[in-house]
């Protein structure tokens, strides 16, 4: 069978010649496209604000240069007046000079000193003060005029402001990609399907806090990026040091006794306990093909050899595969090397447990993709690690660390529809960039967009509308302080438990976990150089744990975040927001999750669904 087989008509044979060819283009048309329809939605005209915007900037750089010589005649002034403090110096030095009765410095100093004062003075009383004046009061009216500018510039894009929804990333990118299919939140049916048939999410780490996540799915076969807050614990070390003095005597050459004073900087450590966090964005996707597949590959950043240098790469990795492979053989396991030595070495994966299975995945299309990927010296080349476990596939890259997950359409508000095309278009390129560059091995991978899973029976109901990962992502986006304990002095890992069902919502329980810092000191004996013991202080912190918990509850309204804003501002939600979100509140994917004081039980009813 080839790997052409079975494919649907918008799969993806070779990804990265496919994003290079059509959807890095495609992708960018549809941004302009969505943009440009938005401006013609508001009726903004883009070259009236881009005048306004033009004559803002040029009253802005007025400004500045009235705010440049307002800090050169301060600077001027100052000067001035250190000069009159210095004549005074002067003056002060002649009348000793007189009484001393060295006439000819005194008349010096008193010439020097009368001049510094009453020319300084005259300069800063007829020159600089009047200009100083003059100068502030042209600053005032030049950041007066831009100020009315900016707000005439705010009020003309304010239309267009208004029409910017927050999810708009996801749907340009199923436009640009039929293949994916993104969810609007992670809910309980596809985690459901993750867990019940890949056996995803089993355990759940108390020291890992989900801060990012997106769902969707491939051809049927689901996937999860997640972005996680990991705490760990590690160990810091502290010093401390004390300077040291004594005497000692000498005889010298000639029978004297003589004093010698030594000084020596005595310096101590402790190594401490000390709470660690770092954040971590991986993919998971799960497909049953090769099911009982494993191993393990990570990045060597092969696009950045040369062709000389890959090639005695490819020649060193082989002979160590070859020894592999006649180790295996002697043991009675089973590895034996893949025909293609440039796509064994570089992908490595050399830990598989399942040769059959392995080149099942990796046909020769597969293999020339992956090593497409690999060398590829525009892209992100290879940064990614990958691991496969079963039916479960892990992929994390250098790349999606800085991947700015999160789609809020305040970020493109903006004064000048220009300035504000520029954002929309690049945070959404690169969204789809990194997006699709993680997704890349998989999609590599023909089988994987072969093989449509087997049917899977739901439940009829679920005992929670939420997820854990969704009500974790969603507290998260909230303020922080809100949730974290009194005294905390370092992060919050915040987990949730699950409550109950509150009509349509769920009220779940927010554990915030931190460390109140508290300042010790240790005192550690240093032998010194006078032969003594010496205590060294060294201060150090140490971390106590600390725990709060808080109660909120998240109901699925599924208005965009315009719909949402609106609501808040002149609908039904308005007054329900002030009773129920006076202490934090937040909205993210469709859903609001707020605070809710213990014992409260009208938020379902005060929160109807408006879809």
């Amino acid at each position: 069978m080839s790997d052409e087989t079975l494919l649907t008509d918008d799969s993806i044979l070779e990804p990265l010649n496919a994003y290079r060819s059509k959807y890095e283009n495609s992708f960018r048309s549809n941004c302009e496209e969505y943009f440009d329809d938005l401006l013609r939605q508001s009726g903004v005209s883009e070259e009236q604000n881009k005048r306004t915007v033009s004559q803002y900037n040029a009253q802005r750089a007025l400004v500045e240069e009235t705010k440049g010589k307002l800090s050169r005649d301060k600077a001027f002034k100052g000067l001035l007046i250190f000069l009159i403090v210095l004549g005074a110096i002067f003056l002060f030095v002649s009348i000793g000079q007189f009484v001393g009765e060295s006439v000819v410095a005194g008349v010096i100093f008193l010439l020097l000193g009368i001049l510094f004062i009453v020319g300084s003075a005259v300069l800063i009383a007829k020159v600089i003060q009047p200009r100083l004046k003059q100068n502030e009061e042209k600053r005032a009216e030049q950041q007066k005029k831009a100020d009315e500018l900016l707000r005439k510039a705010w009020e003309e894009v304010a239309p267009l402001n208004a029409l910017f929804e927050g999810n708009i990333t996801k749907k340009l990118i199923e436009k640009t990609v039929p293949l994916l299919d993104l969810d609007d939140n992670f809910n309980v049916r596809r985690y459901d399907y993750l867990s019940g048939k890949y056996g995803y999410g089993k355990d759940d780490d108390p020291n890992v806090s989900t801060i990012g996540i997106l769902t969707g799915q491939i051809v049927g076969n689901p996937f999860v990026v997640d972005r996680v807050l990991v705490h760990s614990m590690g160990v810091c070390t502290y010093s401390g040091s004390i300077v040291i003095h004594w005497e000692t005597y000498e005889t010298d050459s000639d029978g004297n006794l003589q004093t010698v004073h030594h000084s020596q900087t005595l310096t101590a450590t402790v190594t401490k306990p000390k709470p660690e966090y770092s954040r971590q964005t991986r993919l998971i996707y799960g497909n049953e093909a090769a099911p009982d597949l494993h191993f393990s590959r990570r990045p060597s950043h092969s696009e950045d050899l040369s062709e000389k240098e890959r090639e005695r790469k490819v020649e060193k990795g082989t002979k160590q595969i070859r020894k592999k492979q006649e180790a295996a053989l002697k043991s009675g396991s089973h590895f034996t090397e893949m025909g293609n030595a440039e796509f064994e070495v570089l992908f490595g994966a050399t830990d598989r447990d399942n040769d059959v299975q392995f080149r099942l995945l990796f046909t020769p299309l597969a293999q020339k993709n992956m090593l497409a990927l690999l060398t590829d010296e525009e892209g992100y080349g290879d940064d990614f690690y990958m691991r496969k476990s079963g039916c479960l596939n892990y992929i994390s890259s250098e790349h999606s660390a800085m991947w700015d997950m999160e789609e809020k359409r305040s970020r493109y508000f903006s004064y000048s529809v220009e300035l504000s095309r520029k954002t929309f278009l690049d945070f959404n390129e690169q969204y789809f960039r990194s997006l699709y560059f993680d997704l890349a091995p998989l999609l590599s991978i023909p089988l994987y967009q072969q093989h449509k899973p087997h049917e899977y029976i739901y439940q009829e109901s679920y005992p929670r509308y939420f997820t854990r990962q969704e009500t974790e992502y969603a507290v998260n986006q909230m303020p922080q302080d809100a949730f974290a304990p009194p005294y905390a002095g370092t992060e919050s890992i915040l987990k949730t438990t699950f409550l109950g069902k509150d009509g349509g919502s769920d009220r779940v329980r927010v554990t915030a976990s931190a460390y109140k810092t508290v300042e010790r000191v240790d005192y550690i004996p240093v032998y010194g150089g006078d032969g003594n013991y010496h205590d060294v202080p060294v201060p150090w912190i140490e971390y106590i744990p600390i725990s709060m918990d808080t109660d909120v509850e998240m109901k699925e309204l599924g208005l965009s975040d315009r719909d949402f804003m609106s609501e808040m501002e002149n609908g039904i939600y308005k007054s329900a927001i002030s009773r129920h979100g006076s202490k934090a509140y937040g909205y993210h994917h469709g859903i609001l999750c707020c605070i809710v004081p213990e014992g409260e039980s009208s938020f379902d009813a005060d929160f109807i669904i408006k879809k």
